[in-house]
């Protein structure tokens, strides 16, 4: 009975209820859109990429832990280690294991709403101490968990751990600054644990926090503080070395790489930013190509305002407050900031990633401004009237330059705005319950901010996902029992990039802002459709099947029995590769087929020749591919055979005045169609050779009245399967005008791959080659074989220097020059060899130590 009653005191005393409160009610707003719209929360990258991430997680963290060191479903095969850092060492992931396979979608939800709630919370703890108001805390910490910040980007879960951790870290700064004791090593270590990039953004805006403090303190002073804050922060840093040391290393490799263009212009015009104080500023656009998203409700801007205003507080902290809050506006869009605070790369989609530390400085200054408890002049409502009022007709006159401002959000802004000045005017300070109905319209506007916002997306269904998973595990498990071998799969759709990581199986395509940049050059150049941090197996020939030994494929099952719509795979996303069909039949499954390429090479394989840097031209895709086949059989083979185009059928098209393939439209009003017919006469691969100049936006094509997909990433030239096994059948291409003008079809071609002699080809080249088994995550081994001359041992596994490879037991030197400027290559000479390939994290290993190393140092500075 005790129990009992201590129990229902911890949740009823009005201290703890409002602890409670403050977690419960954001998390309860951000469910509710999703419970009423029966939405599934899967969108844009979450639904792309994030979810594969999660699911891998969920396969492997317990049963196979090494696999989140290396994984070949990591494109062709890579290092786990950046990747892990910055999408899935959240420890709010392990709530993924309290939930069913099949409601992966779901768990997701979940967890971004409890970090909605924790970011509540957290902040809510942070201004109870700075207001003898709570509820002006409670709306202050409601404000934070739902700002625009959080709303634009609730799907982009890993960076919304830093945004629970910053009010955190700013209490252990301020603890500091009072030489009180403090756990900032500890917050410090959390925030580069549970995702670096925002950790980064988090900790600036915390050292320049304690920069607007210490500036006025005398010189003794500052540098204790100063001294204590980079000793902790040091060791805080140094305990994540275990994972920063190889995220440094991966990201100089990766996407880091890549430069960037410097410049002292803007990003977009800065009044523009203006627009996105207003209720619901958002949709896909500005999640694309927009500005960032600094949303809060409108009374709290008025407020921030308000405390440059205020008579109480000192000119000192609104002069240096007032210079932070100019430099993280200019940041939002003057170039040199942008790149600054995004590690020297611009944002590619999802602008002002670090404006979470921008809405919480504003929001510090609000509740600052509130505590004061001072009698409200004229003079001060008035510049406050100005600022409204300025907002309301910018919104309003400018309400055709952005979408998202419907007539709604005029209305909501407007309303808003007022109650904002009539609080301040005639509410605060002269109210008893002036924070409570200030609370009150702040959680109103947040919840139709809420609303108008995420009303302007649209999500997946969470069955779609559901069934992808269901179906294509059911074909990859039965592989995994049937094939020990190591080998790849693909298919010839996809849902997305990452569907290795949900279906669990080695692949090619990949979507990861960690991307091995050697690898993508390679595909790009081979015609594979990629962007910058992306590549997907759409664009290959059997010729790059067999080299990347990708020995099964599964297609769709177009004879299944009819399914209700929400057991039904989607296949929206196809890929042309008809020649895939050519391949054995392995198994027929109740939605896919799985068929099966006998002459997909090994992993490694042998080859006669020596490993030669190799010169790819982008726009010439086949001559590629004929290299890289050379290069690694040592066969002068040619099997690429240059079709001439017929005449074309002209529907409403004439030719361009001495030009070849050119074309325009007679009537520009009217539909225009060019009609290409050949007959094959051999029984070979038929491929359209098209450049990135020619994509959806220029026309639309069919092949036999089958719509073809032009769509490119980074205008890639990608080859088109036409037809395969079709001698003396009718190809038909038929190409529909979508521009007055088509000039680039000049630079199409048309190919035949002699497949027959490729299938010959490659048989007798896997004769006596090693068969490779994967023992664990981490090691291979092949069986015994023998040669009787030096050979080089080839691979299309992505070369890294934590590859150890041993000849019986002995290790060997890998050759400097990698196999197609991507791949780990050695050379074997003659005689008896069994080859052991042991992937040794060597960075993290030393990281691991430098952090046990802090561990120790921690400790025993903690018992002094």
């Amino acid at each position: 009975m005790n129990n009992y009653f201590n129990i229902h005191k911890l949740f009823t005393t009005k201290k703890n209820l409002l602890f409670l409160l403050s977690f419960i009610l954001p998390g309860l707003i951000f469910f509710s859109y999703f419970f009423y719209t029966k939405n599934g929360v899967l969108t844009v990258d979450l639904g792309q990429q994030y979810v594969d991430f999660l699911a891998f997680l969920r396969h492997n963290l317990f049963s196979h832990p090494l696999r989140l060191i290396y994984s070949f479903s990591n494109g062709l095969g890579g290092s786990m280690l950046a990747t892990d850092a910055y999408y899935l060492f959240s420890p709010f992931n392990l709530l993924l294991f309290l939930f069913p396979q099949n409601f992966l979608a779901q768990a997701i939800l979940v967890i971004i709403g409890l970090k909605i709630a924790a970011g509540g919370l957290t902040s809510y703890y942070y201004w109870q101490q700075k207001t003898a108001k709570p509820f002006y805390a409670l709306a202050a910490s409601s404000a934070y968990a739902l700002s625009g910040y959080v709303i634009a980007n609730h799907f982009n879960l890993m960076w919304l751990d830093s945004v629970i951790l910053l009010p955190l870290l700013i209490n252990e700064i301020d603890h500091i600054l009072m030489q009180k004791k403090n756990h900032l090593v500890l917050i410090t270590f959390l925030l580069w644990f549970t995702n670096f990039y925002t950790a980064f953004m988090a900790l600036a805006f915390g050292f320049l926090y304690l920069l607007t403090k210490i500036f006025f303190f005398n010189r003794k002073k500052q540098w204790t503080i100063f001294k204590s804050y980079l000793a902790k922060s040091i060791l805080g840093s140094f305990l994540d070395a275990f994972m920063l040391l190889p995220v440094f290393v991966e990201m100089l490799q990766g996407k880091a790489a890549s430069s960037a263009n410097w410049s002292w212009g803007f990003q977009f015009v800065p009044y523009n930013q203006i627009a996105k104080l207003a209720d619901g500023a958002y949709n896909f656009h500005e999640m694309q190509e927009g500005m960032p998203n600094i949303f809060i409700p409108l009374p709290f801007l008025l407020l921030t305002f308000f405390y440059f205003l205020s008579k109480k507080i000192n000119w000192k902290p609104k002069l240096a407050n007032g210079l932070l809050l100019l430099f993280l506006i200019a940041s939002l869009f003057w170039t040199p900031l942008v790149l600054l605070w995004h590690l020297g790369q611009f944002p590619v989609w999802y602008p002002g990633r670090f404006s979470f530390v921008l809405i919480f400085l504003a929001l510090n200054l609000a509740i600052t401004a509130l505590n004061q408890q001072e009698n409200v002049k004229l003079w001060q409502i008035a510049p406050l009237a100005l600022i409204a009022l300025g907002l309301i007709l910018f919104v309003t006159f400018n309400d055709q330059s952005f979408d998202f401002l419907n007539e709604t959000a005029q209305i909501a802004t407007g309303a808003f705005l007022a109650l904002g000045l009539l609080f301040v005017a005639f509410i605060y300070n002269k109210n008893n319950y002036a924070s409570t109905f200030f609370y009150l319209i702040i959680e109103l506007e947040l919840v139709i901010n809420l609303v108008l916002s995420l009303g302007n997306l649209a999500y997946q269904k969470n069955y779609d996902y559901q069934n992808f998973a269901k179906n294509t595990t059911q074909v990859t498990n039965y592989e995994a029992k049937h094939d020990k071998g190591l080998y790849r799969t693909e298919k010839s759709f996809y849902r997305s990039d990452d569907d290795p990581f949900s279906a669990n199986y080695y692949g090619l395509s990949n979507f990861n802002s960690i991307s091995n940049q050697h690898v993508l050059s390679l595909l790009n150049n081979l015609g594979f459709l990629n962007n910058s941090n992306s590549y997907t197996n759409f664009g290959g020939t059997p010729i790059t099947d067999d080299l990347f030994g990708i020995k099964y494929y599964i297609l769709p099952n177009e004879e299944i029995t009819s399914l209700k719509n929400k057991q039904q795979m989607k296949y929206d996303n196809k890929n042309q590769r008809i020649d895939v069909g050519d391949y054995h039949l392995q198994k027929r499954f109740n939605q896919l087929i799985l068929m099966k390429n006998s002459s997909a090479l090994p992993l490694l394989f042998l080859s006669p020749t020596t490993t030669r840097k190799l010169k790819f031209d982008p726009t010439n895709i086949t001559k590629n591919q004929t290299q890289l086949l050379q290069a690694a059989t040592g066969r002068n083979i040619n099997l690429f055979h240059h079709v001439i185009w017929p005449d074309p059928k002209k529907i409403n098209v004439s030719n361009w005045d001495g030009g070849w393939m050119q074309y325009s439209k007679k009537k520009k009003n009217q539909e225009a169609r060019l009609i290409f017919n050949l007959r094959p006469q051999t029984n070979s691969s038929y491929y359209l050779e098209l450049p990135g100049d020619i994509d959806d936006n220029a026309i639309d094509m069919y092949v036999n009245g089958s719509y073809i997909n032009l769509t490119v990433r980074d205008s890639n030239t990608r080859l088109i399967n036409l037809e395969s096994r079709q001698r003396g059948q009718r190809i038909q291409i038929e190409i529909t005008l979508k521009k007055d003008n088509l000039e680039d079809l000049n630079a199409a071609n048309l190919w035949r791959l002699d497949t027959p002699k490729l299938v010959q080809e490659m048989r007798s080249f896997k004769q006596n080659q090693p068969q490779f088994t994967q023992q664990s995550a981490l090691v291979l081994k092949s069986n015994h074989f023998s040669t009787n001359k030096k050979m080089t041992m080839k691979s299309t596994i992505p070369n890294s220097f934590n590859w150890l490879v041993l000849d019986n037991g002995k290790i060997l030197r890998k050759n400097k020059i990698l196999f197609a400027d991507a791949f780990l290559n050695f050379n074997l000479n003659q005689g008896n060899h069994q080859i052991t390939l042991i992937y040794i994290p060597w960075i993290f290993i030393i990281g691991l130590i430098i952090s046990l190393i802090s561990v120790l140092i921690f400790i025993k500075i903690n018992k002094i």
